[in-house]
């Protein structure tokens, strides 16, 4: 199961428009979940992470970097913490990051679209991590 929406730290310093507008946690619960799901058809989506769920992925995202402005605003930042919950206790756990500039000179240059991309990328990142972090539990 992939906890779906992720969940946005408190202390991820994203601002208050990008907050608004982006999706953040929607979007990057999906995209990990289409990710993930690829790897492993027939995974389901949670809302919660809890006990007696047997194993859930949760996502929080703890870093966004970037202002509005698209790629003209400069380079947009985003780090998630995957954590692997087995009947809601930790088993494994890792930190993904990743940024674009947007390609100022393709067809990315709105800011959510810029970080939408950057969570695509990052959905992969976990999902490729995943199958480690079963295989030792």
């Amino acid at each position: 199961m992939v906890q779906v929406p992720a969940i946005l730290d408190a202390g991820a310093g994203v601002g208050d428009a990008i907050k608004r507008d982006c999706s953040l946690e929607s979007l990057m619960g999906s995209h990990t979940f289409e990710s993930v799901n690829k790897k492993f058809p027939g995974s389901t989506r949670v809302e919660k992470a809890g006990g007696g769920q047997g194993k859930v992925l949760k996502l929080t995202i703890t870093s966004v970097v970037g202002a509005g402005g698209g790629a003209w605003s400069g380079p947009k930042t985003m780090t998630v913490r995957a954590e692997l919950l087995q009947s809601g206790k930790v088993v494994a756990s890792t930190v993904k990051s990743r940024s674009s500039g947007g390609g100022a000179f393709g067809g990315m240059k709105g800011t959510c679209q810029i970080f939408d991309r950057v969570m695509t990328t990052l959905g992969s990142d976990v999902a490729a991590w995943l199958p480690s972090a079963l295989k030792g539990n």
